[in-house]
């Protein structure tokens, strides 16, 4: 079956440019560096990115804007009541980025987890990929590691 003039073209078109074969290439890419592994960084451990932080996922959140920070105290502290009796865990904090006006809601928040909560609260950590909330795990808190005692020298 002869061609037409448009296939014709689109023939010496495909013949006249190269095409390269981009899964081959993948391919001997992979083969390379299973052959020569990557060597894992030496001497001191490297830190972790805060995005890298795997934070687990809210099961309720509440959202102080437009509250003062007694007001966000008092609303965070009520939450944190009615998730232990429902038997969740997990709460978003949205605070904000801060607002002095409203007495700095995530200053109020920090130092509560901080001092009066501390009983209360396992961990209270800001989401890497938006300082307006936190994350906070309601439980008891664990335990700091003790050290052994040392043992005093012999004379």
């Amino acid at each position: 079956m002869p061609l037409n003039q448009e296939e014709e073209f689109q023939l010496q078109w495909i013949n006249s440019h190269h095409m390269e074969d981009k899964d081959k290439e993948m391919q001997q890419q992979a083969e390379a560096a299973a052959v020569h592994p990557a060597r894992s960084p030496r001497g001191r451990k490297m830190r972790r990115n805060p995005s890298a932080w795997e934070l687990p996922v809210p099961e309720d959140e509440i959202d102080l804007h437009g509250m003062t920070s007694d007001e966000a105290a008092e609303a965070v502290e009520r939450r944190i009541d009615d998730l232990m009796i429902a038997g969740l865990k997990i709460l978003r904090v949205i605070h904000g980025g801060g607002n002095p006006s409203y007495g700095n809601v995530k200053r109020i928040i920090d130092r509560k987890v901080r001092s009066e909560w501390s009983n209360r609260i396992q961990l209270y950590k800001v989401e890497p990929d938006n300082a307006g909330s936190s994350i906070m795990i309601l439980g008891k808190p664990r335990p700091a590691p003790t050290k052994a005692p040392r043992k005093p020298a012999k004379k």
